[in-house]
């Protein structure tokens, strides 16, 4: 009895220090992955063009405090938490430490006092934009529905809008991307996005907002035209419409095609191609439908105002809808750019997959139906220049320390 009584305390401090250790191993693993979730978050703002290094101490600390209120269990006492932001590499810093958590209170100084962590996050690589989508309030600003599927190779897909479903993937649609990022919140599980997006993304700067529109001169065709066989079509002002059917083949020769005050409609069969066009869409009416059982097979300009640029909205045009119904639109070269217009998909086959690279920047962008939009981004392999901005923003992250 008295051996046992002398090897009470001995066995109660064993005791209490290990009920104390797995505590404060919770507590360290909690703090962990907060430092780990701070410093990527704080190095994802980084990654965006229009973000400010002043802010990363402030996304830090909410991400930080987060995951503090939603695990109180694990902890208790004030946080000290700090960041730094580094250059060559960009790097974030987190450093947290916190009083031990302790179930037992220890004589002795058997108590763990503080409990420290650290992580280090570093911008990577360089990726380029897939889909910008401009809209700032819309739902959907980038939406996907049924069995529409979207992949960006080796680039990001940003949303504008701050509404709560501003970037949505629906039903078996799916977004791939190498970085998916909303200014609001999502519609979606994780199997309707690859990867996960971030939300509450800085609002992303239009990388064209300076691009000069075209000069629209005098009409060529005066009045709204219909073709009916194979025709070659020189650059121009074509105004009051043009529908491509019967089977007819239009080539658009190289230039700048101006389609004013109407539609450019391409149906029943018939084709629309062309190698250096870009097509610029300007007063009342002006849209574009590409039908579903059409060819379509175009590239952008190497050179002059809408170098890059294939399709090109005015910014005076608003809520117009340009429709991509085709089967056969496998070849789409270039930037598509629709500062103020919708961007409507829904085909059967694979869209833009044989371009190098293809560029969306749109108002908002929609997928309904079973389209698979291809985003290729090599661009070495074409001589059409890639617009200033699209190349190399949002830039991957990853943990260093």
């Amino acid at each position: 009895m008295m051996l046992a009584a002398a090897a009470l305390p001995i066995l109660l401090l064993v005791a209490g220090g290990a009920v104390n250790f797995a505590s404060v191993l919770k507590q360290r693993h909690m703090l962990q992955a907060a430092a780990d979730a701070a410093a990527i978050a704080g190095a994802k703002s980084l990654s965006l063009s229009d973000a400010e290094r002043d802010n990363v101490g402030e996304i830090v600390k909410a991400v930080v405090a987060s995951f503090v209120d939603q695990n109180t269990s694990a902890t208790s006492g004030s946080l000290s938490v700090r960041s730094e932001v580094r250059s060559n590499p960009t790097e974030v810093s987190v450093d947290i430490a916190q009083a031990g958590y302790s179930v037992v209170d220890l004589p002795f100084g058997f108590n763990v006092k503080t409990v420290r962590v650290h992580s280090t996050a570093r911008v990577v690589g360089q990726p380029n934009i897939c889909v910008l989508g401009l809209s700032r309030f819309d739902s959907g600003t980038i939406s996907l529905e049924k069995a529409a599927r979207v992949t960006g190779e080796d680039c990001a897909v940003f949303s504008n809008s701050s509404h709560t479903n501003s970037i949505t993937s629906k039903n078996s649609a799916v977004l791939t991307a190498s970085f998916i990022c909303a200014r609001g919140g999502k519609d979606g599980g994780k199997g309707n996005f690859n990867p996960d997006p971030m939300l509450d993304c800085p609002e992303f700067e239009d990388p064209l907002a300076g691009r000069p529109e075209p000069t629209v001169g005098a009409c060529g065709i005066s009045e709204r035209t219909t073709i009916d066989v194979n025709t070659r079509l020189a650059p121009g002002v074509h105004c009051g419409g043009l529908i491509i059917n019967r089977g007819a083949r239009l080539e658009l020769l190289p230039g700048v095609h101006v389609f004013k005050d109407g539609q450019l409609w391409v149906r029943d069969g018939a084709s629309l191609v062309g190698k250096g066009v870009g097509l610029f869409f300007t007063g009342k009416g002006a849209s574009m439908k590409l039908d579903r059982e059409t060819t379509i097979s175009l590239e952008a300009p190497k050179t002059g105002v809408m170098a890059g640029l294939l399709f090109f909205s005015a910014r005076s045009l608003t809520h117009a809808r340009f429709e991509i119904l085709s089967d056969d639109a496998r070849t789409l070269l270039g930037t598509i750019y629709l500062p103020n217009a919708e961007l409507h998909i829904d085909a059967g086959n694979p869209i833009a997959d044989k371009s190098a690279y293809t560029a969306i920047i749109a108002d908002t962008m929609r997928l309904y139906g079973g389209p698979h939009l291809i985003l290729n981004t090599r661009y070495n392999e074409s001589p059409v220049p890639v617009p200033g901005g699209i190349k190399g923003v949002g830039q991957p992250i990853t943990l260093v320390e």
